[in-house]
């Protein structure tokens, strides 16, 4: 194979009628990978099986729904014009990285298999590689461990000497059973290429609004997802992050690491020349390094750039230290509010300080930092404001599940526009996914693929039941009578995830 081909695709989605929210993934990951392929002088190309191609119409796509024996409903290009799509390529990458897409992902790998058992079929992303051998039993060829701009580049490379012995890469595991870790990672992201956003469909994108699940209220507005850094200073146990800084095959990526600001500005100048608006921000601790953070909002403003959303925040990063006490950051979100943020999505996590110490990092100090007044500033600046609280840690008390909804209702009268309530939820590649193995107290006969934030999915000290009575009457309870109405009259297919 003197020249392979390469096609890299965004799998259909599926979603659940009663909480889901249905959108194109376009997750950057594969339009760095088509970048690197494309520096290198191979043929690639990018399909979003949700959207389809210019070949497809949205009605034929993501605004079909059909009904899975499971209750969920799938949305996207059928399998056999997916197949025909893929027919001249030799390499078919699949991007995983959400744990709801599991089955979907399986499908597709077996089908694609079926068809053209020759094609070599690649996965990647933290669901890919914290479900190893069930992909592989689906007929994956190989499986990318971390960060793959590199790895994709040299399985290209060992095609082009017409060979398919993969077992010397770094950062790969195979379904002849080798697994080799990722020994290094990038450390200066200045040397990653630049995402190929022109790859992407993004008139389709636009044409749908939603990003995120966060839509516009105008019609086809012109965005682009970025991200400016990797990695997260924190390793909160529900997070893959967690699994991601430690000695693991993935060669610690989760470790934060940043792109110099001259690399940031030269990013958005050229979504500028693509005409695009708004900016939505991918990374997993944005306000990190908060110096820079501010300069990168101060330039987004002066571009005429907004911001139509962003990732992560960590509220500790909202706050300051003046004269040795924690204050809110008063330049920091005004700078936010004038750089186009219209929504704030607090990540609170539960009202017992033991809990988020244990669970969360300690990345919140329910003490020193000042969350009430962090929301009335926010409100202050007509910024919508949410909050996320989570229940059902395995050994949270009954008092403590108390003090988080206590304390919800409490930032409600502070201001909050509404209150998000959830099951905490041990996914697969995260360190409570393996405590929860190892305690043996993931559900008897419970497959990850099922799990989300609205079910349990851990034996836990307090009874479902009571839990379960918290995040739906203890919910309507906290929320204003507008937003549950609000909810109840979306259609399925744009309402947000859970009783966001």
């Amino acid at each position: 194979m003197s020249d392979p081909s390469f096609i890299l695709l965004y799998t259909p989605q599926v979603f659940d009628p009663k909480y889901g929210v249905v959108k194109p993934e376009g997750s950057l990951g594969l339009i760095y990978l088509a970048s690197s392929l494309k520096n290198n002088q191979f043929q690639v190309e990018l399909l979003d099986c949700t959207v389809g191609n210019e070949n497809y119409s949205l009605d034929e796509t993501i605004y079909k729904e059909r009904p899975q024996a499971n209750g969920m409903i799938r949305v996207g290009m059928e399998n056999c014009d997916i197949l025909k799509e893929i027919e001249p390529y030799d390499v078919v990458g699949v991007s995983s990285i959400f744990t709801a897409q599991t089955r979907v992902v399986e499908e597709l790998v077996s089908v694609i298999k079926s068809a053209y058992p020759d094609k070599l079929v690649i996965l990647g992303g933290v669901n890919a590689r914290s479900q190893l051998q069930r992909f592989f039993k689906a007929g994956a060829d190989l499986i990318c461990l971390s960060e793959a701009e590199k790895t994709i580049v040299e399985i290209g490379e060992v095609l082009r000497k017409n060979s398919r012995d993969f077992s010397h890469i770094e950062g790969l595991a195979g379904k002849e059973g080798f697994t080799n870790p990722q020994l290094n990672i990038l450390q200066n992201l200045d040397e990653l290429p630049v995402p190929a956003w022109e790859m992407q469909p993004l008139d389709k994108y636009w044409e749908i609004a939603r990003p995120h699940g966060s839509g516009f209220t105008d019609e086809e507005v012109a965005y682009a997802s970025v991200m400016f850094s990797r990695g997260c200073p924190f390793k909160c146990h529900y997070c893959h992050i967690s699994k991601e800084i430690s000695q693991s095959d993935s060669g610690n990526i989760g470790s934060l690491r940043l792109k110099s600001e001259n690399r940031v500005l030269h990013e958005i100048q050229l979504l500028k020349e693509m005409g695009i608006k708004y900016v939505f921000i991918e990374d997993d601790s944005l306000l990190a390094k908060k110096k820079r953070a501010k300069s990168i909002f101060q330039k987004l403003i002066e571009m005429d750039l907004q911001l139509a959303d962003v990732n992560g925040i960590n509220l500790a990063h909202l706050c300051t230290k003046v004269k040795g006490q924690f204050e809110i950051d008063e330049e920091l979100l005004e700078l936010m509010a004038a750089a186009g943020f219209q929504k704030l999505t607090f990540p609170v996590e539960a009202g017992s300080q033991r809990v988020i110490d244990k669970y969360a990092t300690g990345k919140l100090d329910l003490k020193k930092h000042n969350v009430s007044g962090l929301i009335k500033t926010a409100k202050a600046l007509n910024l919508e404001v949410a909050g996320n609280y989570t229940f059902g840690y395995p050994d949270e008390s009954y008092s403590e599940m108390i003090q988080t909804f206590n304390l919800a209702r409490k930032h409600m009268t502070d201001g909050l526009d509404y209150a998000n309530f959830m099951f905490i939820t041990p996914f697969p590649g995260t360190s409570l996914y393996e405590h929860a193995q190892s305690e043996g107290i993931l559900l008897e006969g419970l497959d990850v693929a099922d799990m989300d934030w609205m079910r349990p999915s851990m034996q836990t000290k307090v009874p479902h039941w009571f839990i379960n009575q918290i995040i739906t009457r203890g919910w309507r309870f906290v929320n204003k009578p507008k937003r549950i109405k609000h909810l109840r009259s979306m259609k399925p297919n744009t309402a947000a995830q859970g009783n966001q």
